[in-house]
C-alpha cells in the first residue's frame, strides 16, 4: 500500500492519458462509434479488465512484501531473536526425536547381555556329566580342568574301596573298566595332560577311616583309568576325605550323593602352576561339584 500511494501521481497521468485517447477517437469520428458501440464496449472492458488485474497482482505482491519485511524486521529486536532462537531448538529436537525413531532404532542390532561367568560349563553324557572349570594357583597361574562326575546310577558301594554299583547292584570287578570308562569319559580324558581320580567317602562312620577308604577308592580309581590314557600321562590320587558339611542341592534321602566316581582331567596349565591349589580354587563355589571344604582333606599324590 505505500507503494500505491507514492505511485499515485502516475497513476492519475496514466488514467488521464487514456481517457484523453478514449475521447478523442469518440469526438472525431461520431459515426464510426455509434456503429461500432458494442465493439468498443467490448473492448474497453477488455482493457479495464487487464488494468485492473494487474493492479491485483501488484497489490498481493506489496501485501507479501510488506508481510516479509515485518518478519525479518522481527529478528532485529530481542524477543524476535528469542523467537527465533525457541521455535529453532523446538524444530531441531523435534528433528532428533524423529530421525532417532525412524532411522537409528531400526538399525540397532539386537545383542544379548553376555552374563559374568558364576558356574562352569556343562556337558551331558550318557553316564556321565562334564564340568570344564578354570581355576588359579596362589601365585595367580591358571589351570583348566574338565571334571567328569558319573551320574547317580554309578556308584562306591557303602563300606566298599574296591568295588562299585550300578543301579544298586555290583558291577563285576571284570568289568567295572567298561561300564565306568565307556566312550565318552575316554573321549573327555583323550587329550589330558594330566589325569586326577578322586577319592570321597561318606559321613558315616569313624572320621579316620572314611579317610583311609576314600584314599583306597582314588586309588582303584586311577588303577581303572590308566588303561584309558596313555602310558605317558600323569595320573594323580585326590583324597578329599570324609564328607562332612550337608548339601542343600543335592539329594537327602540317604548319603549315596556323597560317595559318587570322579575323575578329572587336566587341560591345560600354565608353567609353574601349583595343579592342587589351581584345581582347589576351580572347584570352590560351584554347584553340583564337591567344594574342599566340605570334605576332611584334600590330598594329591602322584599314582605314576
Amino acid at each position: 500500500m505505500p507503494d500505491l500511494i507514492s505511485g499515485l501521481v502516475w497513476y492519475a497521468t496514466g488514467a488521464f492519458a487514456i481517457g484523453f485517447l478514449a475521447s478523442w477517437a469518440v469526438c472525431a469520428n461520431p459515426a464510426a462509434y455509434a456503429s461500432s458501440f458494442e465493439d468498443e464496449e467490448e473492448r474497453r472492458r477488455g482493457i479495464l479488465g487487464w488494468l485492473w488485474r494487474g493492479y491485483r497482482i501488484y497489490d498481493r505482491g506489496a501485501g507479501w512484501w510488506d508481510r516479509l519485511s515485518w518478519f525479518f524486521g522481527l529478528f532485529k529486536t530481542n524477543a524476535g531473536v528469542a523467537m527465533l532462537v525457541a521455535s529453532t531448538g523446538a524444530a531441531a529436537t523435534y528433528g532428533a526425536v524423529e530421525i532417532h525413531r525412524n532411522v537409528i532404532e531400526p538399525m540397532k542390532v539386537e545383542t544379548a547381555a553376555v552374563p559374568q561367568e558364576t558356574q562352569p560349563e556343562v556337558r551331558q553324557t550318557q553316564n556321565s556329566t562334564v564340568f570344564a572349570i578354570e581355576g588359579k594357583d596362589k601365585a595367580g597361574r591358571t589351570g583348566t580342568f574338565d571334571v567328569v562326575v558319573l551320574n547317580k546310577s554309578y556308584l562306591w558301594v557303602r563300606g566298599s574301596a574296591e568295588d562299585l554299583e550300578k543301579d544298586g547292584q555290583p558291577i563285576p570287578r571284570d568289568q567295572l573298566a567298561a561300564a565306568v570308562l565307556d566312550d565318552e569319559v575316554r573321549n573327555a580324558l583323550s587329550d589330558a595332560k594330566e589325569v586326577i581320580t578322586v577319592g570321597t567317602a561318606s559321613q558315616e562312620g569313624i572320621a579316620a577311616e572314611e579317610v583311609a577308604r576314600a584314599e583306597r577308592r582314588a586309588k582303584q580309581a586311577a588303577g581303572l583309568v590308566s588303561t584309558a590314557v596313555a602310558a605317558d600321562v600323569p595320573i594323580y590320587t585326590l583324597n578329599l576325605g570324609q564328607y562332612r558339611n550337608p548339601c542343600a542341592d543335592c539329594e537327602t534321602g540317604g548319603t549315596s550323593w556323597q560317595r559318587p566316581f570322579i575323575v578329572i582331567a587336566v587341560k591345560s596349565a600354565e608353567p609353574g602352576t601349583d595343579i592342587g591349589e589351581a584345581l582347589a580354587d576351580a572347584m570352590s563355589g560351584k554347584d553340583k561339584l564337591p567344594s574342599p571344604t566340605s570334605y576332611s582333606a584334600f590330598a594329591l599324590t602322584r599314582f605314576r
